[in-house]
């Protein structure tokens, strides 16, 4: 916000304080919070308030009444007037902690936007009620922004009429690869095919033709099933419309019902998204999908677990041998591999993360005969463990790969990993943004 868009505040904070504090101190540090700092402008003045000896109550909330397609992602508190289109409960790991979210779509005249209630105790919705959502914050995702519901939200019914018929039911909405999520209804996806498949399989003792296959676009990808007959070809630019979502050990899969359409676009439509590199997801978003095929996040290691270094493996089935025995083929002669077992945190969550053999060389800057040498050297089992909490803990990483989930939560199989460098300032700077939510 310029110093112009920042004026009608400094006023009102003038106007709290009285004859106590100049008004150009005022706006130097409003400017300051704001532009420099990048947090809320509601906190900037409550906190302005707090240390000029006023009273932070004396503003208001902050909360803005919005239609959906004002959202800009960046709000701290904002109100709407929103028919619920669908709700879908919820739960997730969290830090380790189950908790239960509900998630879905509301809509006004304007358009429709995802939502995530953090608090389902004290914050319910119903489908298809028309309902005043208060003290909601947005974040931006890929471009879009995501409505939230955390502890200071509230929501309650209206007797409003919102016209949002001509919206499909079920929360439809184009949406990117990495958006897709565990039971989204007439789900609206553009792509490129990838390594498609006609298969008969037997259902209910009848014979049917299916057409399985990987969907891609810029952001990721996702695995597909065309519940009937369809030719479809290797590298063929479509839009998916009317599928639904199914999680498959934790990865969203596109399923394509008998009312589903592909359209088939002319090639180049969607440009070159052969090399693309999925937009880097935090791990808590990661964690809400449950899973996905081919991800980017940003993480701290934070612990180098049991049962990394130099393992054996059993050469016919490749499990880790315990005592050179494998639990399905008994005693073998076990073939030697590094791997490294993993914590990875970036500040929303934490995730286990496994690297491969490569992966593990890279980062170590160690050959797998070097530390087969070095292991027998030292005659210490844990020598390359050991190396890697030396030179992993606490670094910052790039990683690249797919994450399944199963009892145990989700784990991310990384394929790429790279370190990265940190600007201080700058975290620091978008650390102040997020403590800012918690005043």
């Amino acid at each position: 916000m310029d110093r112009e868009e920042l004026a009608p505040h400094a006023d009102e904070l003038a106007r709290v304080l009285g004859e106590k504090v100049d008004k150009n101190k005022i706006m130097d540090d409003l400017d300051k919070y704001v532009n420099l700092y990048r947090v809320s402008l509601e906190w900037a003045k409550r906190d302005i308030l707090k240390k000029m000896g006023g009273d932070p109550d004396s503003v208001g909330d902050g909360s803005e009444r919005k239609n959906v397609a004002e959202l800009t992602g960046a709000e701290q508190s904002v109100d709407l007037l929103v028919k619920v289109l669908t709700v879908n409960p919820k739960t997730i790991e969290v830090g380790g902690v189950s908790k239960n979210i509900v998630y879905g779509y509301v809509a006004d005249e304007s358009g429709r936007v995802p939502y995530t209630i953090w608090e389902t105790e004290s914050v319910q919705m119903k489908e298809g009620s028309t309902v005043i959502v208060r003290n909601a914050y947005t974040k931006e995702y890929k471009g879009n922004p995501q409505l939230n519901l955390g502890n200071r939200a509230s929501v309650e019914e209206s007797d409003e009429v919102l016209d949002v018929a001509d919206m499909p039911s079920g929360g439809s909405a184009e949406v990117k690869i990495a958006e897709l999520t565990d039971g989204m209804n007439y789900v609206i996806v553009s792509g490129k095919i990838g390594r498609p498949e006609q298969r008969e399989i037997t259902v209910s003792g009848e014979k049917k033709m299916i057409v399985t296959g990987i969907l891609s676009d810029e952001t990721g990808s996702a695995e597909f099933t065309v519940w009937k007959e369809m030719e479809l070809n290797d590298g063929d630019e479509v839009r998916v419309i009317g599928a639904y979502v199914k999680s498959w050990r934790g990865m969203p899969k596109l399923n394509l019902g008998d009312k589903a359409e592909v359209q088939v676009l002319e090639r180049g439509t969607l440009g070159d998204i052969s090399g693309s590199v999925p937009k880097p997801r935090t791990l808590e978003d990661v964690e809400l999908a449950g899973g996905a095929m081919d991800v980017v996040v940003h993480g701290t290691l934070v612990d180098v677990r049991e049962g990394s270094g130099l393992v054996m493996r059993c050469p016919d089935c490749r499990r880790v041998l315990q005592k050179s025995t494998c639990r399905v083929h008994g005693k073998v002669k076990g073939i030697d591999d590094l791997r490294i077992k993993a914590i990875l945190d970036d500040g929303t969550s934490s995730m286990s993360v496994i690297f491969g053999k490569e992966l593990t060389e890279q980062m170590l800057n160690i050959s797998i005969d070097e530390a087969v040498k070095m292991t027998t050297e030292e005659r210490n089992p844990d020598a390359v463990k050991e190396m890697a909490e030396e030179k992993l803990f606490a670094r910052p990483l790039e990683v690249r790969g797919m994450v399944r989930s199963d009892d145990y939560g989700p784990m991310l199989i990384a394929r790429e990993a790279r370190f990265m460098e940190i600007d201080v300032r700058e975290e620091g700077a978008k650390l102040l943004t997020e403590l800012e939510g918690f005043n």
